[in-house]
């Protein structure tokens, strides 16, 4: 009998990329440190949860969010029933924000504003930027009428019920970012000169087509959801009108299974189907830009090319040359010395790098450099290393210190930082646990940028944000400790770097295209150097090279160097001068509830739940299924309980994670082998686990070292078996362990490399059995180590080994078949892979295991199905030998070996999951064991 279930799981399944993309994006807070606590404070139509120590903060946010709603409604119509629950975190090092509808509407604000030059620094003040831009994703995809408005009102805020979260990402972010954007008081990426710049180069070296903007995720702009959607909406509404976007989501809202319906949502709103709208908009692009292009084309003056890479490379001048750190998403990052001889490169390698933000050089006292580091407890924060003497030292640690600049005497540092959202300037000792003096700490919308420090340490060139301007460039003396601006200018100016003759050279965007400028600190004279089509960022200097800087193009950035630079154009800064003068983004005081102690009860109940139905000739099942969450992601859940009306059995899956520390699961599950003497007739087997996981107990090594506790308990009996079944025998068992495990794991992906790009994972285990009572007695032990290694280009080359003892009372382990997650888990692991037999190939309470795999990339499709949420990305192959054995004591070892070859491509499903499938063949070479098999597998990293 076929099996079959309700429509509403297949609503369910087809919307499960969008929950498990909601999982992604809804990271539990930072772990609390000492005396931290959690205060809400609540508005009209927000509840927003923030640590003490930012009650100001908050009565802004709260403000401001107030305004957003209001000034959005009008656009949407409608907006969230539930208050959306904004949580403002200052625990990461990076400018950045979430939203999401499920289980109830939330934001996630970063306090931190963006500081270096990009089409998110074109804002009126960060956090206003980002909250409308947030919002908006809030009040687009809460849209819901018709059937979607009625089934939400039986089955709850569930992830398939919100049609417009279903829709390509370019469409939310798209329409993000288009109403982030005020024309007329100039800020929102589509006023940005690097967001045009952008789309300027997708339409100068050919545009991506729809098929790639659906998909793409690893090429160059990486932003091309924002990109592509924003500069959509507005050849929209200049062609259509906002009224024709507004309808088409008031028609799109009600769709159910919205992937199928978004050509025919457009057609009813703008007259044309989907893909006929965007073949128009390809046409808008290149009529757009084409005057610009003809012009930028004959003015050229470029730089020789040194070498192209897809990221934007960090940079400064050494004793000898070009300090550059090489990273290009497919090889280890290395900090290189760059030399031009004649204008021909040669690089030098010097040592590998890891999250370098940052750098500065001194000819005696060595190389400066801030290093991005994530820590499990869900922090991203910076500290100082100087590499001298063929080694690096750590300068500070927990500092969240983001720019390093020598002074002249290489005995100090200055170096700066953002906390609580405002910019700080210090002065530290070159050397660990050195003294840190502060220098200036910024009001708020204060931002500092880049700098640069003069040849007689006496003072620095800064860029800076003052509150309602942009980007200017200005001086701070160090004998006074005062500010004095040097430019007044609408133009974002970046990358300062003092020349020898009182002279700073930077980049800015004076004409809405980036070049490279030279100032006179004296007279205000300005002379460019570049006339680049893109854009040029990043100059470096050295008197015996010239000038280098990096170009950027559709591909990404390329470095070019000009040895002896001729003046393009000459004119004052004085000419330049203009100003924003945006409006406060508080325009008036909003009533609030005071501020009290954050309680998860408020928001974790279950939001949603959906039936589970399943029915064939084994077994007809029914139950429900739910899930929750608190505001801080803190707590999550997820439940499945099920009856077996057929057979009276109960099934049920319960999972519930705390603070990403503290994992507890329990599930019941059954089996149905069929009688050899019965017809439909079956042995039905149940299998029971509970998993209780503490991680994280101690850590060190910036987190790679971590000590974890946990204990699982695993039992299978018979539930019922006919009379003469004909099966053999089954073997019940009831284990209960409890461990300790040891782990380090330092391993780093890369973007151009399938799986782990570099680095190396052990770990020790350590269980026992006598905790509690059960069939089994004695202690385990288990140990394993995967090195992997970078080789050329995106080859990549892992070893694996295993290694287990366990008491002879003790449950054995099983060697066979193909790598399942039972063998990455680090308590109750009893599985131990190796392709080419079968599941329980041996057993045996001793085994050692060896796997050795080439992988490399082998190509790259990026493109989705037309408008349907089904695409390709990258395709990976590997060939591998796995061989091993298990053996009991007194027995002799019996090696089993096999080898084989993977293929792996990325599905890409619902416009934002990625997920790998392999298909691979393995030979067991084992005259009696080994076998011949083809497996499927959908791939999990470890």
């Amino acid at each position: 009998m076929k099996k079959t279930v309700t429509a509403l799981a297949v609503l369910g399944a087809l919307a499960s990329p969008l929950a498990l993309m909601s999982q992604v994006a809804a990271q539990p807070v930072a772990w609390d440190k000492a005396d931290q606590t959690w205060l809400t404070q609540e508005s009209q139509h927000f509840a927003l949860s923030f640590r003490h120590g930012h009650e100001d903060d908050a009565e802004r946010i709260l403000n401001i969010a107030e305004r957003v709603h209001t000034e959005l409604l009008p656009y949407f119509k409608t907006a969230p029933k539930l208050k959306t629950q904004l949580v403002l975190v200052d625990d990461v090092d990076t400018s950045n924000g979430w939203a999401t509808p499920a289980p109830f509407p939330q934001i996630r604000l970063y306090m931190s504003p963006p500081d270096e030059v990009s089409s998110l620094g074109s804002n009126d003040e960060w956090m206003h930027n980002l909250l409308r831009h947030e919002y908006v994703h809030i009040m687009h995809m809460e849209l819901g009428n018709g059937a979607v408005k009625g089934l939400r009102q039986v089955f709850g805020r569930h992830a398939f019920l919100f049609p417009h979260a279903l829709t390509p990402s370019m469409l939310l972010e798209g329409l993000a970012v288009y109403l982030e954007t005020n024309k007329e008081l100039g800020y929102g990426r589509l006023q940005s000169s690097h967001f045009d710049m952008q789309m300027r180069m997708e339409v100068a070296e050919g545009k991506k087509s729809l098929k790639q903007v659906l998909a793409t995720t690893r090429e160059q702009p990486f932003n091309s959801a924002y990109l592509y959607g924003a500069y959509f909406y507005q050849y929209l509404a200049e062609t259509y009108g906002d009224k024709a976007i507004q309808e088409y989501l008031q028609v799109h809202s009600r769709k159910i299974i919205p992937y199928f319906f978004i050509s025919g949502s457009a057609e009813k709103a703008f007259g044309k189907d989907f893909l006929t709208l965007w073949h128009d908009f390809d046409t808008y692009l290149d009529k757009k830009y084409a005057d610009q292009l003809a012009t930028l084309k004959a003015e050229q003056v470029v730089g020789q090319d040194i070498e192209s890479n897809i990221f934007k490379q960090v940079m400064t001048t050494g004793n000898s040359g070009y300090l550059v750190n090489k990273s290009n998403g497919e090889d280890r990052p290395e900090l290189s010395l760059l030399t031009l001889e004649n204008g021909k490169p040669q690089w030098q390698g010097l040592v590998h790098t890891k999250g370098v933000s940052a750098m500065d050089s001194h000819p005696q006292a060595g190389i400066a450099v801030s290093r991005a580091i994530s820590y499990v407890d869900g922090r991203l924060t910076n500290d100082i290393f100087v590499y001298r003497d063929d080694a690096w030292q750590r300068i500070t640690s927990g500092s969240r210190f983001q720019k390093v600049r020598w002074m002249p005497n290489g005995e100090q540092l200055v170096v700066s930082r953002k906390v609580d959202g405002l910019s700080e300037l210090w002065l530290i000792d070159a050397k660990a646990g050195g003294k840190e003096t502060q220098l200036w700490q910024g009001a708020e919308e204060y931002v500092l940028g880049d700098y640069t420090i003069s040849p007689n340490g006496e003072t620095l060139v800064a860029t800076m944000k003052d509150p309602m301007q942009g980007w200017n460039l200005t001086r701070f003396d160090f004998t006074t400790q005062k500010w004095e601006p040097l430019t007044d200018t609408k133009a974002t100016e970046s990358s300062p770097v003092m020349l020898s003759d009182n002279r700073v050279m930077f980049s800015a965007d004076y004409d809405g295209v980036y070049n490279i400028y030279a100032m006179d600190l004296v007279s205000g004279e300005l002379t460019q150097w570049t006339s680049e089509i893109g854009g040029a960022f990043a100059p470096q200097w050295l008197p015996e090279s010239g000038l280098v800087y990096q170009a950027y193009d559709s591909a990404g950035y390329t470095l070019r160097q000009i040895a002896q630079p001729k003046a393009i154009k000459t004119f004052n800064i004085a000419s330049q001068h203009g100003r924003y003068n945006y409006p406060p983004a508080v325009t008036k005081d909003v009533q609030k509830t005071e501020p009290k102690p954050y309680s998860a009860l408020s928001t974790i109940y279950p939001r949603s739940w959906l039936p589970v139905v399943g029915i064939d000739d084994k077994q007809s099942l029914v139950g429900v299924s739910t899930s929750g969450t608190d505001a801080l992601n803190r707590h999550s859940y997820s439940a499945t309980a099920s009856w077996d009306v057929t057979n009276n059995l109960a099934n049920y899956n319960l999972q519930y994670q705390y603070d990403t520390r503290w994992l507890v699961g329990l599930e019941r599950s059954y089996e149905f082998e069929k009688s050899k003497n019965h017809k439909d007739k079956y042995r039905i087997t149940s299998e029971d686990n509970v998993t209780i996981q503490r991680s994280n107990i101690f850590n060190a090594f910036e987190d790679q070292l971590s000590l974890n506790a946990g204990a699982v308990w695993n039992r299978e009996r018979v539930e019922s078996e006919p009379t003469n079944s004909g099966l053999s025998a089954f073997d019940a068992n009831n284990e209960a362990l409890v461990g300790l495990g040891l782990a380090f794991d330092n391993r780093e992906g890369y973007l151009n490399v399938p799986g782990t790009g570099w680095g190396h994972y052990v770990d020790f285990v350590v269980e026992t059995n006598e905790a509690f009572k059960t069939d089994y007695k004695g202690q385990k032990y288990q140990a394993q180590w995967l090195g992997t290694w970078d080789l050329p280009s995106r080859f990549t080359l892992t070893a694996r080994l295993g290694a287990g003892y366990a008491d002879k009372e003790a449950k054995a382990f099983r060697l066979g078949g193909v790598k399942t997650s039972k063998e990455a888990v680090m308590f109750g692991r009893d599985t131990q892979a190796i392709r080419g037999y079968d599941d329980n190939a041996q057993r045996g309470h001793r085994y050692l295991t060896q796997r050795l795999e080439l992988e490399s990339w082998l190509g790259r499709v990026e493109k989705n199905w037309n408008l349907y949420p089904i695409g390709l990305g990258d395709i990976s192959g590997s060939v591998f030998v796995d061989s091993g054995a298990m053996w009991d004591s007194g027995n002799d070892p019996k090696q089993l070996t096999g080898a084989g070859l993977q293929v792996t491509v990325e599905a890409k499903l619902g416009y934002g999951l990625t997920l790998p499938l392999s298909v691979g063949y393995a030979h067991g070479f084992d005259s009696k064991l080994g076998k011949d098999k083809v497996y499927f597998q959908v791939n999990g990293t470890f």
